[in-house]
Order: C-alpha cells, then structure tokens, then sequence
C-alpha cells in the first residue's frame, strides 16, 4: 500500500492527472495509476500485458458528481466515462478480441 506522503511526492514531482481538480481529487486519481503500476512488478503480469493477454485498467467515482472516470493511458488522464467514451473502449476491447 503507498502511502499519503509518497503519492503527495510524485504529485509534486509529476504533476496532476488533472489540474483542475481539488487537490484530494488529483490524489485519488494518482493513486489509480499507482495501483496499475503495481501489478507490472510482478514478471508474469508483465509478461501478459505486453503479449496482449491481459488488459489492466483502472478507474474512479466521483461521488459528489456521480461521474465515472477511466484511467486513459495514451494522454496519462482520468476521463469521464461518457457514451463516447464507452464507445471507444468497445470499441478497442472488439479489436483485441479479432
């Protein structure tokens, strides 16, 4: 588990996901990478992510908002999961499964 301080540090050192959040939001939203990152520790989790058998994937709940996020790796953002946005990862997990 990675505590409060080290995910303030690299929020320090890397920036924020989003800077427009409030600083906790930007928090909770560093930690979602920072628990994808973990499993890549591991050799084997590795080994299937990069040949393509397994997809890790995170996400976060606003709870004021009711909004659904998900972790976006090609830009490093949390984006709101939205109709587009659903259509998109359909369509990218359709792809993966041809």
């Amino acid at each position: 588990m990675i505590s409060s301080r080290t995910l303030a540090f690299r929020l320090e050192q890397e920036g924020p996901l989003n800077d427009r959040l409030k600083p906790h939001d930007q928090l909770s939203q560093l930690n979602v990478l920072v628990q994808l990152e973990h499993p890549m520790t591991y050799p084997i989790v590795r080994q299937q992510v990069t040949a393509g058998a397994l997809i890790l994937s995170g996400g976060c709940f606003d709870i004021t908002t009711g909004d659904m996020f998900a972790y976006e790796r090609t830009n490093r953002s949390c984006e709101v999961i939205d109709r587009a946005m659903a259509d998109r990862m359909i369509a990218r997990l359709a792809a993966r499964v041809r």
